[in-house]
């Protein structure tokens, strides 16, 4: 058997998320999942920049394009950046979708207890850093996020499975947000 290359590997991950997504969220806008603190985001057509509130969360993009606007910055999350919202923010976006191609998302509600148990935990086995963490950043999806979000988009198919495997997932991915380059 022949391995897949990583590029191979990386669309089937995000043709997954597509597929899971679109089931998932069948009409357009927010769709509560089975899971407290996630939402599935859909959107059939472009949309405008507007002013939103976007409150602390992880947001990955499966397919479709975001752009925020904040402080004179532009962050960018599609395919292949997720964006992170360390606090809640005043909030500028735009959305790349069509018909053919609906912008599909994911986001994760950051649980503040969950996160600073993590956080610190990371920080013990790490040097400090001289720089301040950033409260706003888009940053490349990793092999590991992107499987991770699969993995929750898979247990969210099925109320027992979000229930009992979909915490755990969540706690990952925010471990692995938290781990990252940023």
């Amino acid at each position: 058997m022949v391995n897949p290359s990583p590029s191979s590997a990386a669309f089937d991950r995000q043709a997954r998320m597509v597929d899971l997504i679109d089931r998932l969220a069948a009409r357009e806008g927010y769709t509560q999942s089975h899971l407290d603190g996630v939402t599935l985001m859909r959107s059939n057509r472009p949309l405008e920049r507007i002013a939103a509130l976007y409150e602390p969360s992880i947001v990955i993009v499966a397919q479709g394009r975001k752009r925020g606007f904040h402080g004179g910055q532009t962050y960018v999350y599609d395919a292949q950046h997720y964006l992170v919202l360390a606090v809640p923010l005043p909030f500028e976006i735009e959305t790349e979708a069509s018909p053919q191609e609906p912008m599909l998302g994911i986001a994760l509600r950051i649980d503040p207890t969950m996160t600073a148990e993590l956080a610190l935990a990371v920080d013990e086995g790490r040097p400090h850093s001289a720089t301040a963490p950033h409260t706003l950043y888009a940053t490349p999806i990793d092999e590991r996020i992107a499987d991770a979000t699969v993995r929750l988009l898979e247990a969210l198919s099925d109320p027992t499975e979000a229930r009992l495997l979909g915490p755990g997932v969540v706690r990952e991915l925010t471990f692995r947000v938290l781990a990252s380059e940023q």
